[in-house]
């Protein structure tokens, strides 16, 4: 390789240091074109074939690509690679091969033609982000999603009695709707011949796939596996020796990866072919079997807030899983309670709240019988009913915590339903498919004249008497409880929260935050962090519940 020369990797466009010998994006051998063979790249303007305007272009050895448009419709975006005519071969076996395929996510050449002495492929130019940029930083969430889909795809070329051979992730791009796209289709090979590519991208095929002979379907298995290692772990696999012995792969300390996931991938990057799994299929099925069980993570924030000298609000959250024979059962409880009353009452009427609403409901958990619907919503509105008593009894032992009393929202989840239940003006809101929703509505006096009409939604933010309560624990002997049940589907997001919260952040804002982050503990956070830029003017909790 040439001194000094800055080196642009010929599978993925990478510019590349002159010492390095593999594409640091891509893994692609790094080599020099001989000078007689390079083409002067055109200019931008250049229309070729009556058809595409080039836009920019970059050399790449003995080929130069070009973004380009078409000449009647600049809005469709094109890829253009160019070789000498005597080259042309190579282009039209990439096409035919791809001859015949047809699904969205495999970007095939849409044309192949020459022009004054120089061969092209015009493929479509595809808006996304490639999987190269997502190296070391994907979630074994989005790993294991996009093995999925990888699986899908290599099955339809399977069908069409193609390989696909290798996975680097230059070639792999995501859309703007999140589905992958297959756009490294130069290694495609029919089942049964010669490879018919002249390289591989060191690090994303299979050991066989550098050697002479047939390759099989588990080839393809260890590709898609390959590309996972590389995105979770952050680097591409080594194999540089394994023409003589293969390195062990090593997740940790590099990557955690739950012990099933790593189990797959092992068997899929099995270096004896017999000990992958033997169809693309059966990886799919291998994968899948780690989405069947919902996974539930959550998240707390309590603060004072920035006007308030304590906190009288109190957060509860009691998740409890069991893995058996049978699958894996979970159950969460989640409790906001806002306290009120002079002398630390209020601190002391939202303690007795979650601890007696908790001890409530492990009994619930720890019965015998099954734990439906119905009985979930006869357990919260009773638990909820059992810490009004508890209020009341407290305030007749300690006459100097007369008027004591709190609010509440709780929140069931079991099997993938929700329940909730609340008195007062604690709110319980669900995120889903992009929109917020609130599932509670509020006990208090605006609440109540928004409902009839007599004051608009943006007033009541602001109203003098926004803080009267209709109802609360501690203020009557039998506590009015709402209550409802709906199933918390998977992309669902939980929020529970105190008045504190609500007051200072609407709910465009708190659907923006909780959607936004990937994980619960940085959405309370920014949740309650939003609350106190807006004033503060109340103690400020949170409770975020990720289904996924």
């Amino acid at each position: 390789m040439s001194a000094g020369v800055i080196v642009c990797c010929p599978q993925c466009a990478q510019r590349n240091s002159p010492e390095e010998t593999y594409c640091s994006a891509c893994g692609a051998a790094l080599v020099d074109a001989p000078p007689s063979l390079a083409l002067a790249p055109l200019l931008p303007g250049s229309v070729l074939a009556d058809t595409y305007v080039l836009e920019s272009g970059e050399s790449l050895g003995s080929e130069n690509r070009y973004t380009a448009h078409r000449l009647d419709e600049a809005s469709a975006k094109m890829h253009l690679r160019e070789r000498r005519e005597d080259e042309a071969e190579a282009f039209h076996a990439l096409s035919t091969r791809t001859a015949g395929v047809s699904h969205p996510a495999i970007v095939v050449p849409e044309r192949c033609f020459t022009h004054d002495g120089r061969a092209y492929l015009a493929v479509p130019d595809i808006a996304g982000t490639r999987l190269s940029t997502r190296i070391g930083i994907t979630t074994e969430r989005e790993a294991i999603a996009w093995g999925i889909q990888l699986c899908q795809v290599l099955g339809v070329l399977h069908r069409n009695g193609l390989l696909c051979m290798e996975l680097p992730p230059d070639g792999v791009l995501l859309d703007k709707d999140g589905r992958l796209r297959l756009t490294h289709t130069e290694s495609l090979s029919r089942r049964g011949e010669p490879l018919a590519f002249a390289s591989v991208a060191d690090g994303y095929a299979a050991p066989e796939v550098y050697k002479p002979g047939d390759a099989e379907e588990s080839a393809d298995v260890f590709a898609v596996a390959a590309l996972l290692f590389s995105l979770l772990v952050g680097k591409r696999l080594p194999v540089e020796g394994w023409a003589v012995q293969a390195d062990p792969l090593v997740f940790y300390p590099d990557k955690v990866v739950s012990p099933d996931f790593e189990r797959i991938l092992r068997q899929a990057l099995a270096v004896d072919p017999h000990d992958r799994y033997v169809t693309i299929e059966a990886l799919k099925t291998a994968l899948l079997t780690l989405t069947r069980f919902p996974r539930i993570r959550s998240a707390w924030w309590t603060d004072v807030g920035q006007m308030r000298s304590h906190n009288e609000d109190a957060v509860l959250v009691k998740e409890q899983s069991q893995g058996t024979v049978a699958g894996k059962a979970f159950a969460g409880l989640y409790v906001v309670s806002d306290g009120m009353g002079g002398a630390e009452a209020g601190e002391v009427a939202s303690v007795l709240t979650i601890h007696t609403v908790a001890a409530y409901v492990e009994k619930l958990w720890t019965a015998e019988t099954p734990l439906t619907a119905e009985a979930r919503e006869h357990g919260l509105r009773a638990a909820i009913a059992e810490a009004n008593t508890a209020i009341l009894a407290y305030a007749r032992q300690h006459s100097e915590a007369a008027g004591l009393g709190a609010t509440v929202v709780a929140a069931l989840v079991h099997e993938q339903q929700l329940t909730l239940a609340w008195v007062g003006d604690s709110r319980g809101y669900l995120w889903e498919q992009g929109r917020l929703q609130q599932l509670s509505h509020d006990h208090s006096l605006v609440a109540r004249l928004v409902e009839i009409g007599q004051l608009s939604p943006e007033a009541a933010r602001m109203h003098e008497h926004r803080n009267v309560l209709l109802r609360s624990l501690g203020n009557k002997e039998q506590a009015a409880v709402d209550v409802l049940s709906c199933p918390l589907r998977r992309g669902a997001r939980l929020v529970l929260c105190s008045d504190g919260l609500t007051g200072h952040v609407d709910d465009r804002a708190l659907g923006d935050i909780v959607s936004r982050h990937r994980d619960p503990y940085d959405a309370a956070l920014e949740l309650v962090a939003a609350a106190n830029a807006g004033g503060g003017s109340d103690n400020i909790s949170v409770v975020v519940v990720f289904h996924e």
